[in-house]
Parts: C-alpha cells; structure tokens; sequence
C-alpha cells in the first residue's frame, strides 16, 4: 500500500491494493470509492490504455472531483485466465475489510463488467457488505452474456480451448450459470444491506472490433454495447442510472465518459431507498434465430468445407475466427462466385476469443440460395464461423435457462414458425468439459416442443441448435441457436 500515483507491476499480486492519487483537497465527508475490474483485467485497467479509446483518465477525474481512489487486485491480474465470481469474491471480501479499517470509515464502488459480478459475491456470499455502502456496476452482466454461451458452445469449444479461453470466470458468465447465481443472490438476507446502482452502454465499438462482432452477435438479443445487452444490466432492486448510447464495453470505464452521471450517488455511503422506476427491461425467450454458426479444427493442409442457406438477398455479416493468421478462408456464392476473406486483423487478447484472427468479409448484401465456405491451414488449427441474418427469423427457438428437474418433469423446448415453414431441428447437449451428452434430431412444422433427455447431474449445460428447413414460399433457410441452462433436481 502506498500513496501517490498507482504504478501496477506485470506481475501483479493477487490481494494487493493500492491508493491512487490523494486529491488536493479532499472533501472529508465524501468516502473512498474502490475501483473493480473486469474479466481478465487488473488495477491498471483504470488508469492506462483501454483497448480502443485511449488512456483511462478515471484516477485523475475522481483526484480532481475529491474522492480518494483504492485500487484493487484479484485473481484475473495473475494473467493466467479468469476466476470466477466465488474465487473473486472470497478474495475481494478481505481487500475490503483491509481497505475499511485503513480508513476507519465505509467505502463505495465502482465495479466494471464481471467486477460487479465479483463485488456482489463477495458483499453478499462473503458478508463484506459491512465494509461499503454504495455499488455502482458499469456494464456488468448480471444475467450473464451470451457471447460466454457461445465460448462454451459445440462449434466453439475447439477455437476457445486452442486458444486457452475456457476458464472458470468465461464459464461463469454464461446465461444459466448467472441464472443460477442469481438465483442464490437476489433472495439472500444481505441483498439488502447495500445499496445498488447500475449503468449500461449501447455502441457496439469501431469497425471489426471485438466489440462490433460480438454486437453483432448480440443484437438478436436486443440492445447491446458490444459484449453485454442492457437487460443483463439491470437488477431488480437497483437504480439503473443511464443507458447511454455513445458508450460501448471498453469506453463505459472511462472516467470522464462517465464520472459525473455517477457522482451525485457517491457522495455518501448511506442506504438508499430511490429503485428503478417503471419495468425492469428483461431477455426475451423466443429467440430469434438470426445466426448461422459452424466451428471445429482444421488439421493442417486439409481443405475443410461446409454449406448453408440463406431463404432470401439480405444484409449479413459474416466472418471467421482461427488461432493461426495464415488460415485461408473463402465462400462461393450461389451463383458460384469466389469471395476471399479481407486480410485477417488480430483480436484483442482481453476480449472474448482474444488472440484470434479475424477473416471479415465485405459483403453489404448476400443473395440467396446456398453457400459454400472453404478454409486450410498450414498447421493444425481450429475455426469458428458466424453469420448474422438480418431477416426476420424463419424460426423462433425459446430456451428457458433455468429448469427445475425432477422425476416427473421432462425437460421441454419450444420452436415456432409459421404453419407452412417445414424445419429439422439438431440438438446437441455438452456438459462443462465439453463431453457430448446426447445429440439427437426432431422435425417440425409450425410450432413444436421438443424433450429433451432425463439429466440426473446439477450444472449448466449448453446446447447447440441447428436448424434446416424450407419456408412457406419453400426456399431453403439454416440457422443456429446457442443456449446454456442450468439443470437442478
């Protein structure tokens, strides 16, 4: 611990703190606020280069408002992959008892991303709530993110695990595991004890960003900033400060982007009692199925090659991931027209499939009919194709990510389209280690509901959709549905 500006180490040291720039006149009345990162990120997070817009200037804004500034390290700092919100938060509970008895007062918080995840986990789970206050999340996924469906998903396992991706805080953050914890939060005695206030973005980034993909990939599940949608935000005895739609995942944290919506609700520690008014905004269970995702590896030097169809000319996005830059990637168009991939552009290591290369394609239109993607690598490798629909969906998938299992409950899924749309549906359920549990196929017309077999083991599970079929005018479709639910007895 020591004062003056924060100077954090590449190797930083899980349970250190530190104090940031004391201002030059403190406001003796204001608390401390502790400053929380996210997903893969350390103290520094808040005062050095963010991804994409530049140098966090939060330290300075906060030193020249009055508040003194703590800065926190959690297990995520090591560089060795995400913990989740337990191992987080057990830890966070004792950096905020050291941080309060420093002080001799109460603290206030600002959490980014999984931060706010880790700091509800560690006032709640771990009894830290005497120690602080006031809680504000920017952009935390507190009903999870469907981009970490999507990392634990049939077709993205490969690229994720070559790329050391699969951790504990990226499998936390899927919709049924967050499910689950808030299921064990939202009612616990402490929930109470704090006071919460939450912030969300809504731009999904620069062009072929990390942020812009994964908006892309989001935006079937509504409004988004580029990594977590609005409604995963909010929570239910919280007050939702702003939604504000210049800000995406990584600029969210910026200090002067934000600080002074936040800081006339950081000026005291005491509880308050002003929620959100009007409905919480909530995720809609009849998914639209907008995407189109194909995955796996890539043995070196063999041409790996698949197919798909689009019902009719749309505005798409579609795109390929691979661990290796030299991964060739084209499509033929139905038309038989040969379209390379544009020249591959390197993910962000902190983000979501980080340390992947992108292979876009420019495309504003795709026309109809089918498809054909080719790929080789010169080493093995492992891909990962996405493509984003913007039609309206042929067919609706709702997959609930809470079920309550028991010996005379079946566990049941339900599509729908309309009554002329004929659809088979491939079901593909994998546990936590990625083991194939059951695959097996249904058909459809209109709508169906679709059992899925008995599972004795409590856990989040994730299931993989594919979905072919023919619309009422009979024209060819496929998309895919990704999914994660937690399964309890």
């Amino acid at each position: 611990m020591r004062k003056g500006v924060i100077v954090i180490d590449s190797q930083a040291v899980p349970g250190k703190w530190f104090l940031g720039k004391a201002p030059d006149v403190r406001t003796p009345s204001y608390p401390p606020i502790v400053f929380v990162q996210g997903r893969n990120s350390s103290a520094s997070s808040w005062n050095e280069e963010t991804i994409y817009h530049g140098l966090n200037d939060m330290e300075r804004i906060a030193c020249l408002a009055g508040y003194q500034s703590v800065f926190v390290e959690l297990y995520d700092s090591e560089g060795k992959g995400s913990r989740s919100q337990w191992d987080n938060g057990k830890l966070l509970s004792t950096i905020l008892k050291e941080i309060s008895t420093y002080f001799g007062q109460k603290l206030n918080i600002i959490a980014h991303s999984k931060g706010g995840i880790d700091v509800q986990a560690a006032l709640i789970h771990y009894d830290a709530y005497p120690y602080a206050g006031r809680v504000l999340s920017l952009s935390a996924p507190h009903k999870g993110s469907h981009l970490a469906d999507l990392s634990y998903s049939w077709y993205a396992s490969w690229l994720a695990e070559l790329l050391g991706q699969k951790d504990d805080g990226t499998f936390s953050l899927q919709t049924g595991e967050m499910t689950h914890f808030r299921s064990l939060t939202d009612q616990n005695k402490n929930i109470n004890k704090n006071t919460y206030f939450t912030a969300a973005g809504a731009s999904r980034g620069p062009a072929f960003s990390s942020l812009s993909l994964g908006g892309a990939y989001l935006s079937s599940y509504g409004e988004n900033d580029g990594l977590v949608n609005v409604w995963s935000t909010v929570l239910p005895y919280g007050k939702h400060l702003f939604t504000d739609q210049s800000l995406d995942h990584d600029s969210i944290r910026i200090g002067s982007r934000f600080f002074s919506k936040a800081e006339p609700f950081l000026k005291s520690t005491e509880p308050s009692s002003i929620l959100t008014k009007g409905p919480i905004p909530e995720e809609s269970l009849e998914t639209e199925a907008n995407h189109i995702i194909r995955g796996g590896p890539l043995p070196a030097g063999q041409f790996v090659k698949l197919s798909f169809s689009i019902e009719k000319e749309a505005e798409v996005t579609l795109f390929t991931m691979s661990a290796d830059k030299e991964t060739k990637v084209t499509l033929r168009s139905p038309s038989g027209t040969i379209i390379p991939a544009q020249q591959p552009i390197a993910l962000p290591e902190k983000s979501y499939f980080g340390g992947a290369w992108l292979h876009p394609f420019e495309l504003d239109h795709a026309e109809p009919g089918t498809w054909e993607l080719s790929l080789q690598s010169p080493k093995n490798d492992a891909f990962l194709f996405i493509g984003n629909i913007h039609l309206p969906s042929p067919v609706q998938i709702i997959l609930p990510a809470l079920t309550i299992m028991n010996s005379k409950k079946k566990l049941l899924f339900r599509s729908q389209s309309s009554k002329k749309a004929i659809y088979s549906c491939q079901w593909r359920m994998i546990d936590r280690s990625g083991t194939l549990i059951h695959e097996f196929t249904t058909k459809a017309q209109g709508a169906a509901q679709h059992p899925l077999p008995s599972i004795t083991k409590e856990g989040t599970y994730n299931i993989t959709v594919d979905i072919e079929g023919t619309t009422e005018q009979g024209t060819p479709f496929t998309r895919t549905t990704v999914r994660s639910i937690y399964l309890t007895p």
